[in-house]
């Protein structure tokens, strides 16, 4: 009987530790992967293209593949407004498609996300679980919900054909979206640049948390040149220690509206921006390639 009654102990320590350490490594394991539209060059001539793709995941500038059903759309808007939808190949890929430069000027490239769900819950029988459904899809299997959330993803980069517009097309009316105050194309090393986060149209004035990176820096996952820092009011200012391609990601969690949280607990969005800060040419040219 004493071993049967340890044995018992046992079981009962183990389930609760590991609901414990669940709720201590949620941060870790939620990490949804991000996703980040690139070009191969920031900056060509009038007439010629450049391919689009992505990064999607934690480590940058290339990560994993991207489902073309998590894509809503990716669009290509012209410098003057004129906005493409690019034509989605249905595979797991980079999603890469050459975009072609007719006007001068600067493009902007925009994709969003379609919402995904993500849960972590203990089930009747003491285990854990993960879902990527709406938590009312396996709540009658469910002791008790450690996470439920929806994230929805929004990014951009911008372009430069022969020469920048004059106006920078700063905002592409995104739902949420980091916002420069300056062209990035003439960002140097030692440089600076503020941004201002847009919720809906308005600037956010709510808490959220931004990184940022520059690939070279750590081939690392999520290991961020500017780690995690929380932002109030949806605007910060970013130096730029080092030329290269950056990476700069803005995110917030919020309470589920009512009316929702039969599908989910926690709102989560997702806004990530790119570009390139070029650098003097460090080795003489060849006479040919």
């Amino acid at each position: 009987m004493p071993t049967l009654k340890l044995f018992f102990r046992l079981q009962v320590f183990v389930v609760f530790s590991i609901a414990f350490f669940a709720t201590i490594l949620i941060p870790c394991l939620i990490e949804a992967h991000s996703l980040f539209i690139q070009s191969g060059r920031y900056q060509v001539k009038e007439g010629k293209g450049s391919p689009l793709f992505f990064c999607y995941g934690h480590r940058v500038p290339v990560d994993d593949a991207v489902r073309r059903e998590k894509l809503a759309y990716v669009k290509v808007i012209d410098p003057e407004g004129i906005s493409e939808n690019i034509k989605l190949r249905d595979e797991k890929s980079l999603h890469s498609y050459l975009v072609t430069y007719k006007k001068p000027g600067t493009y902007t490239l925009v994709a969003e996300t379609i919402p995904g769900y993500f849960a972590m819950y203990m089930d009747k029988k003491g285990r854990k679980r993960h879902s990527l459904k709406p938590m009312k899809k396996f709540i009658d299997d469910a002791k008790n919900i450690i996470t439920s959330m929806r994230s929805s993803q929004w990014t951009k980069t911008y372009v430069t054909s022969g020469s920048p517009s004059e106006s920078l097309p700063a905002r592409a009316n995104l739902p949420f979206e980091l916002v420069p105050a300056r062209d990035l194309s003439a960002l140097k090393k030692g440089d600076s640049v503020a941004f201002t986060v847009f919720n809906n149209g308005q600037p956010y004035k709510g808490i959220g948390y931004r990184d940022a990176t520059y690939a070279g820096f750590s081939t690392e996952s999520e290991d961020m040149y500017f780690p995690r820092t929380e932002v109030t009011n949806g605007e910060f200012v970013l130096p730029i220690a080092e030329s290269g391609r950056w990476f700069v990601r803005f995110f917030t969690k919020t309470d589920a509206p009512e009316e929702k949280r039969s599908d989910y607990l926690t709102e989560k969005r997702t806004t990530t921006l790119t570009f390139e800060v070029r650098n003097e040419r460090k080795r003489p040219k060849n006479d040919s390639h």
